[in-house]
This record gives structure tokens, sequence and C-alpha cells, in this order.
């Protein structure tokens, strides 16, 4: 084994990527900026906390891969388990899609559930230990051999500095990340492919009044430019709660009273989630984040990138979280570097480089779904990709299909569950559908 790995950053990133690291080191340290925590709440400066988070499949069969039994402990804790096709009421480009029993059963629960059980998983990992208040401020780099040696680390609570040395270090600290700036004072240039979403999104959990389910377990209304700009999503979680949130792009402002609320839920295209939040009362703030833009870094382009770094999860990619795509890429990226390590027997020249490239090939499918949909709308800035025009005919010939076609409906639901690749939705007798079907 080798001997020493350091991960910046203990979020849900951080802790995958630790347990994928487990294996192949006798040394696994996490280097966490907040204080131990240890209760199902949302944790200090991670504001995403409030807000729902989707565990898509790929995602789910990922962590299911790190840490054998974890989606049955989430489940006998209380996590909610649906069928995606025939439990989510979804309307999207001006139609609800046809509700069926289908092949996917996910599973469902808060941000702070899915972290906590996490943590405890990773506190019964013997070579995995985590220094709280403590932060990267450098990476230390061997010039002559363009490699990492370790990290220069600040504890907060004492504010003293120190090296720490490692056989591989990787950046897991999410879209704060400070990798490319300190790659900068090494002459290293990365390339960002940013699009400006400007996008807020409003959360506030719910209990219903009486004791009646609804015949649901989620509810989306997608944006749809550019009939509808505006978005929401209701999330049965445990505990008889549901996640209420609302999203807008390009400065929409966002709903921050009751009576906003409500006047968010008018403006939707169909009643139902007025007519939900009419049936229900609040048990918590309305809680608000904003994102100014998404980002892919392009770490696997960077010719001179140091050997043994890597960067992993929002650090290297923050997509729209309204696609619901973090976590599930972050879980993915963790078992595809666990496999690169698992094929060498040393860290040798070029492992970064070849890492690096196949957990951007990950990133590649769900970084433009998300941006071919934000294109959509006429004031949302970026380099638009060659053929944009022609993908979102296709997808949204896709998405409009799949409201009344139950096989094009699965298939698209693979696609966005990262269990299929794109070409899935290019099958022969798909391309007939999209190119004789009558225009919806």
């Amino acid at each position: 084994m080798l001997e020493k790995a350091i991960v910046i950053g203990g979020g849900i990133a951080g802790k995958l990527v630790a347990k994928a690291l487990s294996s192949s080191f006798q040394q696994v340290i996490i280097l966490e900026a907040g204080q131990e925590w240890k209760e199902k709440t949302p944790r200090k400066w991670v504001p995403q906390s409030y807000h729902p988070h989707v565990l898509l499949k790929g995602g789910e069969e990922a962590i299911e891969k790190l840490f054998p039994q974890f989606i049955a402990e989430l489940t006998d804790d209380g996590s909610i388990l649906n069928d995606f096709t025939r439990d989510l009421k979804w309307h999207h480009f001006g139609f609800w899609k046809q509700q069926f029993s289908g092949e996917l059963i996910m599973v469902q629960q808060s941000r702070p559930m899915l972290e906590w059980h996490l943590q405890k998983r990773i506190d019964q990992v013997l070579n995995i230990s985590t220094r709280y208040e403590t932060v990267a401020k450098q990476l230390l780099r061997d010039r002559m051999h363009n490699k990492l040696s370790g990290v220069r680390v600040r504890s907060l609570k004492t504010r003293t500095e120190e090296e720490l040395y490692a056989d591989l270090v990787v950046d897991t600290s999410g879209f704060g990340s400070k990798s490319i700036d300190w790659l900068k004072t090494y002459d290293i240039e990365v390339k960002e492919e940013k699009v400006w979403i400007q996008l807020f999104y409003a959360s506030r959990l719910y209990r219903l009044k009486n004791q009646e389910q609804p015949d649901w377990c989620n509810t989306l209304i997608s944006p749809s430019y550019p009939d509808n700009p505006y978005g929401a999503y209701i999330q049965t979680i445990e505990e008889n709660r549901f996640s209420v949130t609302f999203s807008g792009y390009v400065n929409e402002s966002p709903p921050q009273t009751n009576e906003e609320f409500i006047s968010y839920a008018k403006r939707l295209p169909v009643p139902d989630v007025l007519h939900f939040l009419e049936q229900a009362e609040p048990v918590s703030e309305i809680k608000v984040h904003k994102i100014p833009y998404q980002v892919r870094r392009r770490f696997d382009l960077v010719r001179h990138i140091p050997d043994v770094f890597l960067v992993i999860g929002d650090a290297h990619c923050r997509f729209d979280p309204v696609f619901g795509q973090g976590i599930s890429v972050a879980a993915m990226e963790a078992v595809e570097l666990q496999r690169c390590l698992q094929q060498v027997t040393h860290l040798d020249k070029g492992f970064t480089q070849t890492c690096q490239k196949r957990i951007s090939k990950l990133i590649a499918t769900p970084w433009n779904m998300a941006i071919t949909e934000a294109f959509r709308h006429p004031n949302i800035k970026g380099n638009r990709p060659f053929g944009q025009p022609i993908k979102q005919w296709y997808s949204k010939r896709i998405y409009q299909l799949s409201a009344f076609d139950p096989e094009i409906y699965i298939r698209l639901v693979r696609v966005m569950n990262l269990i299929r690749p794109p070409f899935h939705l290019f099958h022969p007798k798909v391309l007939f559908k999209v190119f004789t079907s009558q225009q919806k």
C-alpha cells in the first residue's frame, strides 16, 4: 500500500473520496475547515444543507460500492423509497408526464441525513482521520519533478501553520476551491467554462395539516423557456416532511416572506404547488441560496499539472443544482479514482493526467445536459457550444414525447440518472419517433 493521502475538504465529496483512497493508502487525512459535526442537522457554512438534494441512480450505485449496505441503512432510518416514473409528478414543456410503475426505485432524504450516515461510516474506517478547523493554505510543489509533496495548512484554533507531506493530494473543497489560484502561483493556467445562470433557489419545510398523503412522492415543475421561466420542486423527506423549493434564473427575485412564497406559486403554469401549500403548514424558515454561474474547470486539459494532485467534486465542476447532479457525479468520480488506484502499483508520472481525464469524461454528459437547457434562456451568458440549437431541438422533442411514450420516458430517465450514455436516446426506434411523431 501507499503511505499517506490528504483530502482537502470534508464535505460529501471529501468523505466519498477518503473512502475510495482508504483501500490503497495506509493513512488518509481529511482537512476540514468546519467544526466536528455529529448530528442530523445542517452543517455550519454549508448553505446547501437547507435545500433538497437528489441522489441519482448512478450516484446511489457508486455510494453502495464504496459503502456496502449503505442504502439499507438509509431506508432503515426512514429514507423514502420511490418509483421514479410512478411517484414523480412532472410537468415540463407544457405537459404532465404519464405516471407508471417502472424499473428505477430511488432512495431520498434530506442532505443532513445523508451526510450524517456518510460521516458515521467514515468514522468506522480506522485509517481515515479528520483534522477539523484546519484549512489548506498552499500546495507544496517539487518544481524539479513537477510533483506535489503535500500541503501547507493552518489551524483555525491555534492560528499556527505547518507542512503536511503526502503521496497524493485530492482537492474536494467545493465551489470555493483555491486550486486554480494555487496553480497560478506556479504559472499553471486552468481553463474555465462558465455559464452565468444567476440562479436563486428558495426552500422551506412543510408538514401536511391532515394525515391524508398525496398520490405522489415528488412534484416537479421544470422551467421551460420561453413559456415558463419558473421552477418548483416538492420532495418528500424523512419524518413526514416536505421540502418545497422555488427556483429562478438571471437575477429573478427570490421569495423571502410567506406572502411572497405563495405569490411565487401562483406564477407557475399549473396550480398543483399552490394547492399543496394551502393544505400544509410551514415548519421552517425560508432559506435562499444564490449561484452566479455553473463552471467546468478543465484540469484534464492542463499540460503540466503537477503529479499526484487531483481535483474532484464541485471544485472540478459546479453544476446547476436544479438538475440534482452534484452528489451523484462526485460519488462516481470517487469510484473512478478507486479504479485508477487499483490499476497501478505506484503513482508514476502521468497518473494525475490519466485519472483527471477519466474523471472529466464522467463530467461531460451531465454538464452538457445542464447547459443545453440553460442556454434556452436568452439572457444566460456563456460560450455556447457548436450545434447547440440542434441539441435543444432534439432534447425538447425527447422531453415532449416522453410525456406520452413510456419507452422514451424510461430511456430519458436512465440517461438523467447517469446509468446510460446519451446515445441511449438515439436508438433507431427513438429517432423514428422523434422525426415522425406529430409536433406537440
